[in-house]
Order: C-alpha cells, then sequence, then structure tokens
C-alpha cells in the first residue's frame, strides 16, 4: 500500500492471513508475521530460524543472508519503515482518529506534556500519555521504558486509547524514535518545539544531524496539522522556515498554523512582567486574542517557556482562554521535576531529572536567585552516554553550587570512578566539592551538611535522576529513588 514497502526480488508468495505482528523473535507466536530489524546490538536478521520455530512463516528482511528454516522473506530497502507502516495498517490507524500532539526538544517535552494534558482535562477532556515518565491509558498508568516506544507498541496504546473513548493524546517524541522512524506511521495534529542543546551526540555524532532528527517531526506534518515553535531558540526560527506544513484556518492567528511562543523575540503567545519565586511563577500572558495573568506552582524562568508552549498548543487545538489558563494554573506539579521533597526539615530539597548541561544550567540559575542561603548540589552523570556533556556539567555545577557532591547516576557499563573524573575536568575555581560513589551515601552527606547550618535560607539539590526509581549497573538493575532516599535519611 505505501512506496516504502516495494519488494526487491522477492520469492513469489501467496496470500496468507497471520495473526499478529513482532519485531522480537522471542515474542512471536503461530502465524505472526516477523520483522527483522538491525539494532544497536542485536540483529533480527539472525534470529529466523527461531521466528520459523515459534511460529512465523513469513518474515520482512532488509537482506537475504540465508538460513535453515522454510521461513519465506520479502526483502524491503529498510525494514524499520516497513514496520512503522504495517504496525499503523495492523491496528486500523489509531492515529487518525485521535487527535495526536507530539513534543520534541532536548528538554521540557514532560513537563509541556503533563500542561498540555491539564489543560485539555479542563477542557472536559480525558487524553492518553506517552512520554518519560509513564504511558497513561485511561485508568492504566504503566512505567515507561522508553521516551517513545517502538511502532507495534505505539500503534497498540493509541487504538487502546480510542477504543476506551479517548480523542486525545500527548505523546512526547524523542530524538532517536525520530531517527528509527518508529513514529512514521501516526498523523500529528499538532507538534511542540521546544528548544535544542547538546544531548545524545554519543548517537547522533553532531548537532546538524540532531537537528535533523528533530526536523523530521515538522516535515511530515500534514496541510491540516499546527506546530508550535519557541521563537527564543535559534532552532525554532530555522524549523518555521523550514517546516512543510501549509496554512490552515486558526480564529487565533488569521490562517497561520505556525504558533511561536517566547519571552525576549516577538512571538504569537508571550510572557511578561515575570515574576519568579519559590512559590512559583507569575506572568502577563498575551496572545492576538486574548491577555490574562497567570499564575502556576511551577519553579523557574525555564518553565515559562513550557506553559507558553502548552499556551499555543490549546490554541492550535481550539481550546478555550478559560480551559488553558484553569490548566496551567491547576497543575501542581511534575514527578521529578524540581519536585520539593518536605519531611519537615529546615532546609528545601529539590529533586530533578536535569542530566544535561543545559537542563542543569536551567535548574541552578532558576534557584540560584531564590535561594540566599547555600546551594549543596549532589549529582552525576549517566555511563555509556554522551561523555562530552561531563565536565560541561561540572563546569555548570562550579559555577552555580556553593558545595558539589559528585556521585554515581545509572553508571552501566562504565567504571562510576572513571565518570566522576570526567566531570571533574569541569570543576574549575575554588568551588567546594567532594565526591562520593555510593549515591544513598551521597545524599546522606548532602542532607547531613544542611541539617548542621539549620538555615531555612539553604537548599540540597539532587539532580540526575528525578522521577526514576530504580539504578542501572553493569549486569543489575537495583530499586532506587532518590524521593525515597531523601524521606528514609530525614526520617532518621
Amino acid at each position: 500500500k505505501n512506496n516504502n514497502l516495494k519488494v526487491n526480488n522477492s520469492p513469489k508468495i501467496e496470500p496468507c492471513l497471520f495473526t499478529g505482528v513482532s519485531c522480537n523473535s522471542k515474542a512471536v507466536k503461530e502465524g505472526h508475521l516477523f520483522v527483522a530489524i538491525k539494532g544497536e546490538k542485536l540483529d533480527g536478521h539472525d534470529f529466523l530460524d527461531e521466528a520459523w520455530e515459534r511460529g512465523a512463516r513469513v518474515a520482512i528482511v532488509q537482506t537475504d543472508r540465508g538460513n535453515t528454516s522454510g521461513i519465506k522473506k520479502i526483502i524491503v530497502p529498510d525494514t524499520r519503515v516497513a514496520l512503522a507502516e504495517i504496525a499503523a495498517e495492523y491496528y486500523s490507524y489509531p492515529s487518525h482518529k485521535l487527535k495526536v500532539v507530539g513534543i520534541t526538544g532536548t528538554n521540557g517535552k514532560t513537563t509541556t506534556s503533563y500542561l498540555i494534558r491539564n489543560i485539555l482535562a479542563c477542557s472536559n477532556e480525558d487524553s492518553g500519555l506517552i512520554g518519560t515518565i509513564s504511558y497513561r491509558l485511561g485508568d492504566r498508568d504503566i512505567p515507561a521504558t522508553n521516551t517513545t516506544p517502538g511502532p507495534l507498541e505505539l500503534e497498540s496504546m493509541l487504538a487502546q486509547m480510542y477504543s476506551i473513548g479517548l480523542r486525545y493524546c500527548v505523546m512526547e517524541v524523542s530524538s532517536h524514535a525520530l531517527d528509527q522512524h518508529r513514529v512514521d506511521g501516526i498523523k500529528f495534529s499538532g507538534a511542540v518545539f521546544t528548544n535544542l542543546t547538546p544531548e545524545h551526540l554519543d548517537y547522533h555524532k553532531n548537532m546538524g544531524s540532531y537537528f535533523n532528527a528533530k526536523l523530521k517531526l515538522f516535515q511530515n506534518l500534514s496541510p491540516d496539522s499546527f506546530a508550535v515553535l519557541n521563537a527564543d531558540d535559534e532552532y525554532g526560527t530555522k524549523i518555521k522556515k523550514m517546516t512543510t506544513s501549509k496554512p490552515v484556518r486558526n480564529e487565533f492567528l488569521n490562517g497561520s498554523n505556525v504558533i511561536t511562543f517566547g519571552i525576549d523575540n516577538k512571538a504569537d503567545v508571550m510572557a511578561s512582567s515575570i515574576k519568579l519565586s519559590l512559590e512559583g511563577i507569575q506572568a502577563i500572558i498575551t496572545t492576538p486574542e486574548w491577555d490574562f495573568t497567570m499564575t502556576s506552582k511551577l519553579i523557574g524562568r525555564h518553565n515559562v517557556y513550557n506553559i507558553l508552549g502548552s499556551i499555543g498548543t490549546g490554541m492550535g487545538l481550539g481550546l478555550t482562554s478559560d480551559a488553558i489558563r484553569s490548566g496551567i494554573e491547576g497543575l501542581q506539579g511534575v514527578p521529578g521535576r524540581l519536585e520539593i521533597v518536605d519531611c519537615g526539615q529546615p532546609f528545601k530539597v529539590f529533586v530533578d531529572y536535569a542530566h544535561t548541561p543545559d537542563a542543569l544550567e536551567k535548574l541552578l540559575a532558576a534557584l540560584r536567585p531564590l535561594v540566599s542561603g547555600k546551594i549543596i548540589l549532589v549529582f552525576g552523570c549517566g555511563g555509556d552516554r554522551d561523555r562530552t556533556k561531563r565536565p560541561l556539567m561540572g563546569r555548570v555545577a562550579a559555577r552555580f553550587a556553593d558545595t558539589v557532591i559528585l556521585t554515581s547516576d545509572n553508571p552501566r557499563s562504565e567504571s562510576p570512578e572513571s565518570i566522576i573524573r570526567e566531570i571533574e575536568d569541569g570543576l574549575t575555581g575554588s568551588i567546594n566539592w567532594m565526591k562520593e560513589i555510593d549515591r544513598a551515601e551521597a545524599i546522606k552527606r548532602g542532607l547531613a551538611m544542611a541539617l548542621s547550618r539549620a538555615s531555612s535560607d539553604d537548599a540540597v539539590v539532587i539532580a540526575g535522576k528525578g522521577h526514576e526509581v530504580y539504578q542501572i549497573f553493569k549486569d543489575v538493575t537495583v530499586p532506587f529513588d532518590d524521593r525515597d532516599v531523601v524521606r528514609k535519611i530525614l526520617s532518621r
């Protein structure tokens, strides 16, 4: 049904029914169609015999390497592209029946998704969610394994959302997902761009490739879709020039399907008279049609951008200003995003997911003018990930924090000591810092320092893992939640 699925030199295959689709040979059942995907570590083409033994009789492949089983092979140029198309067809194109909003960017995706869902809730619209923290399908809340799952899981969840009566889905879209064609079969009603700063360069190699991956979300929008772009980000400006969507009618924007937001540069949705405190944000919001004063429980200038992006999305969806304002003001917080842990201690404790130089800088820059006392920062960097960001994060920590405790994040197959050594390269100047490999002990030391001062002006910031409830080592993943560790220590 699609030119991407043209077969090359494939044997004639008699028409047949199949009972399911799988790209994991171990998940194959009798009558399944098997799609061989070449991954970073494993190659599905090596498992054709296992797929045959489990009941698959036809496989979609990229190359014919030969195999001992009788499985028939259909050869296509790119099995990832084929899988996305097959998954959408198999589940009857659920994204064409829902309004799917995709959010991409380096930082802010999760908070923006929570804001949009809350705005929809204030419009009496329940919505599904696919993102970094969890996948929400009505009453079901499934812990997330990837920010954006593979095509089969995505299309299955969208089909389930539609079957239980949902009309909207809010989805975080990662650069990996875009590069690997995971969302190729999805029709997005709207797409949001938050920002772009260095991240995942171990995978994308350079910022140009990283940007091009993000750009795909906007280049593939249909004519009746809308784009919401950060006008204060240079890459947001580039996307505005390069997106292929055509103008559609919009009561707010006089026919334009591109909605821009910003603080410094002229945009469709803007914030002014911004007041920031540890209690939240107050600002005047200006749009082409209406203005209002907005308050939010979220903390920091970076969250003003997330709020503006969600307002633009609400406008693109045709929601009312009352629903948009209520949705923003009603959101109490986002798990692991500047989340306050309060056990009655005389100082503030924040847990945040910041794991990039830009995210850590935005986090600490938001807190620095609001914390009159000391900032004690506990953080590390993940293993088997972009190493270039480690000294940069050390530099950010030295710039904003008074005391830094370097520790493990998710070391994976790397030595925690070697990761910390690379962070140390950025700890220039007279910063007071120390290292504690054991993350629980590092948190304990940070809290002990603050307790010894007993100052209500101080803050302990624990960064890097946020909402995560595990810690990943080379051969084992163990339960670990920064918030629970804080509570246990302070309760003693």
